[in-house]
């Protein structure tokens, strides 16, 4: 578990800076193929993961955690005893804990764990980016299907930042569950993380020569004669060889495409549902999509939106 919490913390550190570092909204901007997709949202107004991280530790959460539940968890099964302890456990509401609570409970029983992801459902946007940190990064199937159920729309941006993290992960598994969050929750903003994200590519790496290919084509020939000499006679024996023709490819380096499934049908029901038509056409082709996005989705989202304010500023010259 260790492992994850630094692997996300690492990943999420690792966004450009604009994700961490303005309180704004969601926008849609066209894509430049030459240039990064820019973060879902701003953050510079709140706490960093580090600032979070260093306050934790400052504060201690992880010792006064592991003894919280020595004295009331584990394998201790009076409920009075484990009713007070979840009662404590309710008294952690900085959102520098939230990490450590999930480090310190997530293998408790289930009491535990359901009464620890419904006191974030009670924590505002902070408890959405922690119910969405154990959607992506929790490799226990119950426990992460548990926190997706508890995460609604319109999510915080605490938890599109999570997300964020999640569809640029260079973890596979993680990134896929990222992009199934993205679809449940109808992130459109997402769209064109999801459509570079549907594919990545990454070097083989090996010491020497990957393969040796050889076309061509064979035939057989005589290669040699065997003279044989008898009483008044004498014969050749043919000595039969194969002739090969062609060329040898010798591969020195290769690069593998990883097709990552759940964010691809994920971005083809996301982008058929409200554009009205089926995208499946595009395939994993991402200079279609980008080009689609471009020319044909963009359009339509800018006219919906000139349709809407073009409604609001009508209704508010409507008599009282």
């Amino acid at each position: 578990m260790r492992h994850l919490l630094n692997l996300a913390i690492a990943t999420i550190l690792a966004l450009p800076a604009a994700a961490q570092s303005g309180g704004g909204g969601l926008r849609l901007k066209p894509i430049d193929p030459a240039k990064p997709i820019p973060p879902l949202v701003d953050m510079s107004d709140l706490p960093s993961a580090v600032e979070l991280e260093a306050r934790a530790k400052t504060k201690d959460y992880l010792r006064e955690l592991k003894a919280l539940r020595h004295q009331y968890f584990g394998d201790k099964r009076n409920p009075e005893t484990r009713a007070k302890g979840l009662a404590q456990m309710r008294e952690f509401t900085d959102p520098a804990a939230f990490l450590p609570m999930i480090e310190v409970l997530r293998e408790e029983k289930d009491d535990v764990r359901l009464a620890l992801l419904d006191h974030f459902v009670m924590q505002g946007d902070w408890g959405q980016a922690a119910l969405a940190w154990i959607a992506l990064y929790d490799m226990d199937a119950d426990f992460n299907y548990e926190a997706l159920k508890r995460l609604k729309a319109p999510v915080s941006r605490q938890a599109l930042n999570v997300i964020d993290a999640g569809l640029r992960s260079e973890n596979d598994f993680v990134a896929n569950l990222a992009g199934r969050l993205a679809g449940q929750l109808d992130i459109i903003d997402a769209i064109p993380l999801l459509i570079q994200g549907q594919s990545t590519e990454r070097p083989v790496r090996r010491v020497g020569d990957l393969a040796w290919i050889l076309v061509g084509t064979q035939r057989v020939v005589i290669q040699a004669l065997i003279p044989i000499l008898g009483e008044n006679s004498g014969a050749f024996l043919p000595v039969p060889g194969v002739l090969t023709e062609g060329v040898i490819l010798r591969v020195l380096d290769a690069v593998a495409i990883i097709y990552r499934t759940e964010i691809h049908y994920t971005l083809v029901a996301m982008t058929t549902r409200d554009w009205g038509h089926s995208t499946a056409h595009l395939g994993y082709d991402k200079d279609r999509w980008t080009a689609w996005y471009n020319t044909e989705y963009l359009p339509m989202k800018q006219e919906q939106a000139r349709i809407k304010e073009l409604g609001e500023k009508k209704h508010e010259k409507m008599p009282g």
